[in-house]
C-alpha cells in the first residue's frame, strides 16, 4: 500500500444481466449462467445474427416517478438505480457535509436509445417533435449530475470516458480524491446500454460479436478455444468509497479494501489490443506496485476477458508473463452477463469485492474447452475457494485503453 491510503468499499450497488441486486448476480455468477438471448428487431438483415444480455426483473417503478420513467434514458435508470442501491448498502454514521460528497462515473456511450428514438422523432417530425430535455438526458455528464442533485453530492462531480475501462477509471479516479482529500465519500462506477438497433448494428458491422445463435449459452464463453466474439449488454455497477480510517471511525461495514491502482493505453491500434498484452501487463504491475504487492500475493484474478479471439489471448499472455509460473484462479464475468461496456469495470469491481470478501471465485460461464494457447488457472464448472486473499481485477477498451485495480480482504 501506498503513502496515500487504501479506500474502503463501503456500499456496492449493480443492475446487470444475471442480478438486479449483488446476492442475485453473486448466485448466477456461481452457478455459471449464461443470459445471452437473440435480438431481434424487424429492420436487420435476415442473414444478421445477433445476441444480447439483458437486465431482467429491473422495475424503474421501485427507483422512479412516472415523469422520471418517461424523461431518463435506459442506461441512466440503471446508472440510477444501481447507485441508490450502493448508497443505501453504507451502513454506520451519518455522510459528511455535502461539500464532502464526490461522484465520478464511467460512460461510454451513454443514452444511446434517447440518442436514436429522438433522431428518428425528429426526421419524422421536424423540429417540435423532439423532447425538450433531451440534451439534458444525452449530455455525458448527466448521470454525475443527477447523482449530485438526488443525493446533495456538493462536491467534485464528473464523468470519464475509456471505452470498456471506463468503469474502472471512475474508480481510480475517486481513490485519487480520497487520497487527496479531494473529498471524503465519493460515489463511483459505470453505466452503459448499448441494445438498441443503432449501436447493436454497428458493433455488427465491426465484426466482433458473437454468432453462436444456435445456442446462446455458449455465445459468450471466455478463453474458450472456440469463442468467436462478445455478447452486447447492458448494466450499472456503483460503489461507494470512503478512507479506511475514517470508515473505521465511522463504524461502517467494509466489505473489501481497494489499495492500488494504475492506467495507460496500449498506443498500439484503434482496436485491437497489442499481440503480447505490453499495455496491460505495463497497467497490472502499476496498479500491483500502487498497493505495494508482488504477484505472489495474489489470490485472484477477474479478467476482461471479452470473448474474442485476440482479446483473450493478448490478456492471458500479459497475465501469464505476470504471475510467471504460478498458478492464480482466473475468473472472467462475461460468460454470464455479456459485454457491459463502461459497466464492465464497475460491476467487475464490485464482484472482485464480494470475491475478496467471501473467499470464493467463481466459474466462467459458457466455458467448455479452454483454448491452449491459454496456459491460466482458469475456473471452470464450479465456484472455486480460495480464502480471504488480495485480488486483480483489469479492464482494457478500444483504443487500448487500461484499467487495473487491486482489492484486499477488509
Amino acid at each position: 500500500m501506498t503513502d496515500g491510503g487504501d479506500v474502503a468499499v463501503v456500499g456496492v450497488g449493480v443492475k446487470a444481466p444475471g442480478g438486479t441486486t449483488v446476492d442475485e448476480l453473486w448466485r448466477s455468477l456461481c452457478a455459471a449462467r449464461s443470459t445471452a438471448e437473440p435480438y431481434k428487431d424487424e429492420r436487420l438483415p435476415v442473414d444478421a445474427a445477433v445476441l444480447v444480455s439483458r437486465v431482467e426483473g429491473f422495475e424503474p417503478a421501485e427507483y422512479f416517478s412516472a415523469v422520471e420513467r418517461r424523461r431518463l434514458d435506459r442506461a441512466l435508470q440503471l446508472a440510477l438505480a444501481a447507485a441508490q442501491d450502493a448508497v443505501d448498502d453504507v451502513t454506520g454514521a451519518p455522510w459528511p457535509a455535502p461539500e464532502r460528497r464526490a461522484v465520478v462515473c464511467g460512460v461510454g456511450f451513454g443514452a444511446a436509445a434517447t440518442w436514436e428514438e429522438q433522431h428518428a422523432r425528429l426526421l419524422a417530425g421536424g423540429l417540435r417533435a423532439l423532447a425538450p430535455l433531451t440534451v439534458t438526458v444525452v449530455m455525458p455528464s448527466a448521470a454525475p449530475s443527477l447523482l449530485s442533485l438526488r443525493h446533495q453530492l456538493a462536491g467534485p462531480a464528473s464523468s470519464v470516458s475509456a471505452a470498456c475501462a471506463s468503469g474502472a477509471v471512475a474508480i481510480g479516479h475517486a481513490m485519487e480524491l480520497l487520497r487527496r482529500e479531494a473529498a471524503d465519500v465519493v460515489l463511483a462506477g459505470g453505466f452503459d446500454s448499448l441494445v438498441s438497433y443503432a449501436v447493436v448494428c454497428a458493433f455488427l458491422r465491426l465484426g466482433v460479436m458473437s454468432s453462436r445463435t444456435d445456442d446462446p449459452t455458449l455465445a459468450a464463453r471466455p478463453f474458450d478455444e472456440a469463442r468467436d466474439g462478445f455478447v452486447m449488454g447492458e448494466g450499472a455497477g456503483f460503489l461507494v468509497l470512503q478512507r479506511t480510517s475514517d470508515a473505521l471511525a465511522g463504524g461502517r461495514e467494509i466489505l473489501a479494501r481497494i489499495t492500488g491502482h494504475a492506467e495507460n493505453s496500449d498506443a498500439y491500434h484503434l482496436v485491437a489490443p497489442h499481440p503480447e498484452g505490453a499495455g496491460a501487463l505495463l497497467c497490472m504491475r502499476a496498479a500491483l506496485a500502487d498497493a505495494g504487492l508482488t504477484p505472489a500475493g495474489l489470490g485472484s484474478v477477474n479478467a476482461h476477458a471479452t470473448g474474442t479471439v485476440v482479446g483473450d489471448l493478448a490478456e492471458a499472455r500479459a497475465l501469464t508473463a505476470l504471475l510467471a509460473d504460478r498458478q492464480v484462479p482466473v475468473t472472467a464475468l462475461k460468460g454470464t452477463t455479456g459485454h457491459l461496456v463502461a459497466a464492465s469495470g464497475a460491476v467487475e469491481a464490485v464482484v472482485t469485492a464480494l470475491t475478496v470478501a467471501r473467499g470464493t471465485v467463481p466459474p466462467v460461464a459458457g466455458l467448455r474447452n479452454l483454448d491452449p494457447a491459454v496456459t491460466l488457472d482458469v475456473v471452470n464448472g464450479e465456484p472455486r475457494s480460495v480464502g480471504p486473499a488480495p485480488a486483480l481485477s483489469t479492464s482494457f477498451g478500444f483504443g487500448g485503453a487500461n484499467a487495473c485495480l487491486v482489492m484486499e480482504p477488509a
